[in-house]
């Protein structure tokens, strides 16, 4: 039997071990991994073969691309919503399983709206929010936890365009994640997932949103409608990069 002794402080190295474990045993089965992890009070070993044994196949090499699209180093976590809290929701909506070992077993995927991946993932969002939500989209789970259910900002889902743009970086992550075994690893650049290059500091910065921004559009709404002698009541449900208007119209008689 061929023992193996990892030792880390850092979560990540756990997820990229769990996510590479049957690839590994794959070559030596009857391989004994253990992680030597943490320091002090909080030092501990885990068993990374009982652990996968636990999770099963599909969810062990699921987990890197989980990790990555809940919170991590280079990725945002939903806001309140912590490891414990996505895990349930993963456990909810067993079917984004597939999306995310697609994207481990398809590296740096470029992910589209109308992706399968995507609407999985998507969906898998709305359960985070809302487990007893029948929403597949992120806008409409917003506007049914804003206006009928009386949920701040902070705890609705985000939008659609700016899940995209969170999944693309998740994305490129995990890609990173799922390579990691390579001898030479050569990833894409990553403008374009969730990223673009500052031309002035010459430093990365994420993509919240494409969307044109919030206030600009209402605005030019607005005056197109008044311009027409339209008179406008409005609230409006705004995030980063993208606006959702409710308008109410009285037209001239």
């Amino acid at each position: 039997m061929h023992h193996l002794l990892v030792r880390t402080v850092d979560t990540d190295v756990v997820v990229i071990l769990i996510g590479k474990y049957h690839s590994l045993t794959s070559q030596h089965q009857m391989a004994a991994i253990w992680v030597a992890f943490g320091t002090g009070k909080n030092f501990m070993y885990l068993d990374i073969n009982a652990i996968c044994y636990a999770l099963g196949k599909d969810r062990s090499t699921a987990l890197p691309m989980f990790h990555s699209f809940t919170g991590c180093d280079t990725t945002s976590a939903f806001f309140g919503k912590g490891k414990k809290s996505v895990w349930e929701a993963w456990n909810a909506y067993v079917e984004v399983t597939e999306a995310f070992n697609n994207l481990m077993n398809h590296p740096y995927m470029i992910v589209t709206v109308n992706c399968k991946e995507f609407q999985l993932l998507e969906r898998f969002t709305v359960i985070i929010y809302n487990k007893k939500s029948n929403l597949d989209s992120v806008n409409e789970a917003r506007r049914e936890l804003f206006s009928q259910k009386n949920r701040t900002m902070e705890n609705i889902p985000p939008t659609q365009e700016a899940l995209l743009q969170h999944t693309l970086r998740a994305v490129y992550q995990a890609g990173i994640w799922a390579t990691s075994d390579h001898c030479e690893q050569k990833p894409p650049t990553s403008e374009g997932f969730g990223w673009t290059l500052e031309s002035a500091t010459k430093t990365w910065r994420p993509v919240c949103s494409n969307l044109p921004v919030a206030s600009q559009a209402c605005s030019r709404l607005i005056k197109w409608l008044q311009k027409r002698h339209v008179h406008v009541w409005r609230t409006m449900l705004m995030q980063e990069g993208a606006v959702e208007v409710h308008i109410t119209l009285q037209l001239p008689m």
